[in-house]
């Protein structure tokens, strides 16, 4: 029975070594899957920067398209009326042009806001990367810290059971 007793405290150490040991691979697996999904949407959130960049590209297109239609007509009018283009009708034309230009400027601005905005975002989700890689990490090495404490409870209890039993 001795005998038994003494192989049955040795493997009990070992097989909770092995235990923490096989968890603290699950949790740094965990911990590089998660960051690599991180990343991932990171990667996705900089692609939307290129959506942004074609829709204030479309936007500007359409918006000079209706301005220049919108200053024939205007232009067109006035002729059609019999004024000429000289004094007010030229300081309309002016104004609806640094008005136009102000708008375009706006529309770049908020587009870069938007890149902005997704910049940071990816930035964001990088960073809990990170902290999803290292809290991985803390845990495996927790985890180790485990088996070496299961490895030295089972020595110590091994070199017990065996004094007692052959003393």
């Amino acid at each position: 029975m001795a005998p038994v007793v003494v192989a049955a405290t040795a493997a009990s150490g070992v097989v909770g070594a092995v235990g923490a040991l096989s968890a603290a691979k699950a949790a740094e697996a965990t911990g590089i899957a998660n960051q690599q999904g991180f990343n991932r949407a990171a990667d996705v959130i900089n692609q939307n920067k290129d959506i942004v960049d074609a829709k204030l590209k479309n936007n500007l297109l359409i918006f000079n398209r209706n301005n220049a239609a919108r200053d024939a007509l205007t232009t067109v009018n006035y002729l059609k009326s019999g004024v000429t283009l000289d004094g007010t009708p030229e300081e309309i034309l002016a104004e609806n042009a640094r008005l136009a230009q102000y708008e375009a400027n706006v529309l770049e601005y908020n587009s870069k806001l938007e890149k902005k905005r997704l910049d940071d975002e990816a930035a964001q989700m990088r960073y809990r990367g990170e902290v999803a890689m290292m809290t991985g990490k803390n845990l495996a090495t927790s985890y180790r810290y485990k088996a070496y404490g299961s490895l030295l409870s089972g020595g110590s209890s091994t070199a017990a059971s065996y004094q007692k039993y052959y003393g």
